[in-house]
């Protein structure tokens, strides 16, 4: 048997058929909005071992010079004391020891300069007991034998300087700082701090 066609339009079907339409076109877009990712993470790098830097601090010569007094305030001894201090244009390390019974001051005047690594090189322009000009390399192994420097500090006898590993001042938080300008001129020190991972 052969159905009849009427000229009229089955409206239910219709709309079944616009239904199913719209409701399959709202579940593709529904699942493409979901499987799209909303950020584009390809470029951001995360470091899982090492470092992490967690931020910058600028600070000034006095600034810097109260900071590094209360440091050293545990390394001074009765027969040695001394202090390191930052000027316009150099750094001095300006002490003072007994040899019988007389107090003899010691200046010796660095340069500063920031290395690769983020460590700090002050290299000796000059060493005097008094007004009176001494050798660098016998004063230089004088104090890298006699006194009581913090770990982090190393001297170089060879090449008249004095290495300072930022990196490795020790702390609970394993955060140290890296040097990145020294500008004693313009009063402008900065350094980054970084987290050990």
């Amino acid at each position: 048997m052969k159905q009849k066609t009427t000229g009229k339009i089955n409206i239910w079907k219709w709309l079944f058929l616009l239904l199913l339409a719209a409701v399959l076109g709202f579940g593709m877009i529904l699942l493409n909005r979901i499987t799209t990712f909303r950020e584009d993470t390809s470029q951001i790098v995360i470091k899982k071992e090492g470092e992490t830097k967690i931020g910058t601090f600028i600070t000034t010569r006095d600034q810097l010079n109260d900071t590094v007094a209360t440091y050293l305030k545990d390394y001074q001894r009765m027969d040695f004391s001394y202090k390191l201090y930052a000027s316009n244009q150099l750094v001095l390390f300006e002490g003072q020891y007994l040899i019988l019974g007389q107090k003899i001051p010691l200046y010796i005047y660095f340069q500063p300069s920031k290395l690769a690594d983020g460590s700090v090189l002050l290299t000796v322009s000059e060493i005097s007991a008094g007004t009176l000009a001494l050798p660098r390399a016998e004063i230089l192994t004088y104090i890298k034998k006699n006194y009581s420097l913090p770990d982090f500090i190393s001297v170089d006898v060879a090449n008249s300087s004095i290495h300072i590993q930022t990196q490795n001042i020790s702390n609970n938080l394993g955060i140290y700082v890296k040097a990145n300008t020294l500008d004693l001129y313009n009063d402008q020190i900065i350094f980054d701090i970084y987290r050990k991972n």
